[in-house]
C-alpha cells in the first residue's frame, strides 16, 4: 500500500545502529546468513528462466480456463528432480527437473501435469497457507514436505501437513499420488489445446523409468508422482488419440531459452564452481559459439568469484548481441558484485527497456540506485514492487533500509515490520511497528497503518527461540 513521503529528516543514531545490525546479519559467512540459507530455498530469478516459464505456462493456463496471469511458475535451486503444485495457483519446479527435460515439449508436459493438479484440486494443502507468509516460506514448507516424503520421513511429513490424526495426514499424500492418472489425462488435453506436442509428457515419463532401472536410489519425482507401467501406457495412448486443437506452435526460440536457462541453472547449482568452469570450457571446444554454453561459462566464473573474467566473457558476448537483455542483466549483476554500481545501473536500465515487467531486474536496479545514493528513484521502484508483490519479503527489506538512508526512519520501520511479518518473526515485527508509530507524524495515515499492522502482529504465534532485534543491539 502506498506511503506518502514526509519532508526529509536526518538519520537517527538508533536507525543507523539497526541498519548496521541488519547488514551484518546477511553478510556472507555470518551465522544468521548461514542459518537462513539452510532454512529457506533459493528461487531462480534470471530472465531466461522466468521468460521461458511464462511463454510455455500462459497458453497452458489459458487452455485450462485459468487466468494466465494468475498461474505462477517458479524454479528453486534444488538438484533433486521434482515438481509440485500449491494453492493460490503456484507451481514449483526444481532446477534438477529443468536440467532433466530434453526440450520444451517435455517441459510443457510436466507443467501441464502440474496445472492438471491445480485444475483438479490436488495441490498440497498446507497449514501455513492460512497465515500471511512470504511465497518463499510457503515453497520452503512444501519442499520440506516432499523431501520428508521422498526420504520416507513420515514424522516430518505428518508434522507439516494439515489434518487431524496422523493417519489422515498420511492419507493426504497418498490421495495425491492416486490422482496422477487424472492429471495425466488433463495434461494431454491441455497440451493439445495449447499447441504443444501431447507426447512430451509420455516421453519424459518413459525416460525417467528407463533411468530408474539402473539407479540405486529412486528419484523424488517417482515417489511423489509414481509412474506405473499402466500409467505410462495410458499416457502414450492418450497422446496418440488426442486431437490437436491447433497446429503445433514453432518452438526454436523456446528451446533456445531452455538451453540458456539450463546452462545458468547448472552453473548456479554445481557443487564446485571451478569444476563447472572447466566443464563449460571443455564443452565449448566441441561446440564453439554455442551461446547457452558461453553464457553458462560466464555464470560459472561469477559463481567461482572470478568476477573480472566473468565480466570479460559477457563483454565479448554483448559485442555479438548488444541488445540481449539476459546478457545485460548478468553483466549488471556481476558489476554490482564488483561494486561498480553506475555501470550496473546502465546495464539494468537497458535490460528493463527490453523486459519492462521483469521484477528481478527492477529489484537489482533498485539496489544499485541505493548504493549510488539515488534513494528517491530506488524508493519509487521498491514501493511499486512491494505493492505489486506483497508476499515478497526482500522488497520490503530493501525498501526499509533505503527509506532509512533517505531520512524517513518511520517509513523504513514500517517496511521492515512487514518484512518480518512475512518471515513469521513476531517479536521483530512488533518492535519495528512500534518504532514506526513512534517516528511517524501524529495523526498521519501512515501512523494509523503502522498501528493496525502492529495489532495484527501482536496476534501472531509467539516463537520462544526468536531474538528480538532490540535485544541484539
Amino acid at each position: 500500500m502506498p506511503i506518502t513521503i514526509p519532508h526529509s529528516r536526518p538519520l537517527s543514531t538508533r536507525w543507523t545502529t539497526w541498519v548496521l545490525i541488519a547488514l551484518l546479519s546477511v553478510l556472507p559467512g555470518s551465522g544468521a546468513a548461514k542459518e537462513q540459507n539452510q532454512a529457506l530455498v533459493v528461487l531462480a530469478t534470471g530472465p531466461e528462466t522466468t521468460e521461458l516459464l511464462r511463454r510455455i505456462g500462459e497458453p497452458l493456463a489459458q487452455a485450462a480456463e485459468l487466468p494466465p496471469k494468475e498461474v505462477h511458475f517458479h524454479v528453486i535451486l534444488n538438484p533433486a528432480l521434482n515438481a509440485f503444485a500449491l494453492p493460490s495457483r503456484h507451481i514449483v519446479l526444481n532446477s534438477g527437473l529443468m536440467l532433466a527435460v530434453r526440450d520444451r515439449d517435455e517441459l510443457a508436459g510436466v507443467m501441464a501435469h502440474e496445472i492438471g493438479h491445480l485444475k483438479a484440486g490436488h495441490h498440497l494443502q498446507l497449514e501455513s497457507l492460512s497465515k500471511k507468509l512470504s511465497l518463499q516460506t510457503l515453497i520452503t514448507t512444501a519442499a520440506g514436505i516432499l523431501a520428508g516424503f521422498a526420504s520416507r520421513d513420515g514424522q516430518l511429513t505428518q508434522a507439516m501437513i494439515t489434518g487431524g490424526a496422523a493417519s489422515a495426514q498420511t492419507n493426504l499424500l497418498e490421495a495425491i499420488r492416486r490422482k496422477e492418472s487424472q492429471s495425466d489425462r488433463l495434461a494431454v488435453t491441455l497440451l493439445a489445446k495449447a499447441g504443444f506436442n501431447p507426447e512430451g509428457l509420455a516421453s519424459f515419463m518413459n525416460r525417467l523409468v528407463q533411468q530408474q532401472r539402473i539407479a540405486t536410489l529412486p528419484q523424488p519425482y517417482l515417489l511423489t508422482h509414481p509412474i506405473t507401467t499402466e500409467r505410462l501406457l495410458d499416457a502414450r495412448r492418450m497422446a496418440s488419440e488426442e486431437p490437436l486443437s491447433e497446429t503445433p506452435r514453432p518452438n526454436p526460440e523456446e528451446n533456445r531459452l531452455l538451453a540458456r536457462a539450463r546452462a545458468i541453472l547448472e552453473a548456479e547449482t554445481h557443487d564446485s564452481p571451478e569444476e563447472s568452469v572447466l566443464r563449460f570450457r571443455d564443452r565449448l571446444k566441441l561446440e564453439p559459439g554455442n551461446l547457452a554454453l558461453e553464457q553458462g561459462l560466464a555464470e560459472a566464473l561469477r559463481a567461482a568469484g572470478r568476477l573480472p573474467e566473468a565480466e570479460s566473457q559477457l563483454n565479448v558476448l554483448l559485442k555479438k548481441y548488444p541488445d540481449d537483455p539476459h546478457l545485460l542483466r548478468h553483466r549488471g549483476v556481476t558489476r554490482i558484485e564488483m561494486g561498480r554500481y553506475a555501470e550496473a545501473e546502465q546495464d539494468l536500465k537497458a535490460a528493463i527497456a527490453r523486459l519492462p515487467e521483469h521484477e528481478d531486474l527492477q529489484y537489482r536496479l533498485a539496489f544499485a540506485l541505493k548504493e549510488l545514493k539515488k534513494t528517491a528513484e530506488a524508493i519509487r521502484l521498491l514501493r511499486q514492487l512491494s505493492s505489486q508483490h506483497p508476499d515478497e519479503p526482500r522488497y520490503f527489506y530493501l525498501l526499509g533500509l533505503t527509506e532509512g538512508e533517505a531520512g524517513h526512519p518511520g517509513e523504513g520501520h514500517l517496511a521492515l515490520g512487514r518484512h518480518h511479518v512475512l518471515l513469521e518473526a513476531r517479536e521483530n515485527a512488533i518492535w519495528h511497528f512500534q518504532e514506526a508509530m513512534r517516528l511517524l507524524p501524529a495523526g498521519s495515515s501512515e501512523r494509523e497503518i503502522a498501528r493496525q499492522e502492529w495489532k495484527q502482529a501482536m496476534k501472531m504465534e509467539r516463537k520462544p527461540e526468536e531474538i528480538p532485534e532490540r535485544k541484539r543491539r
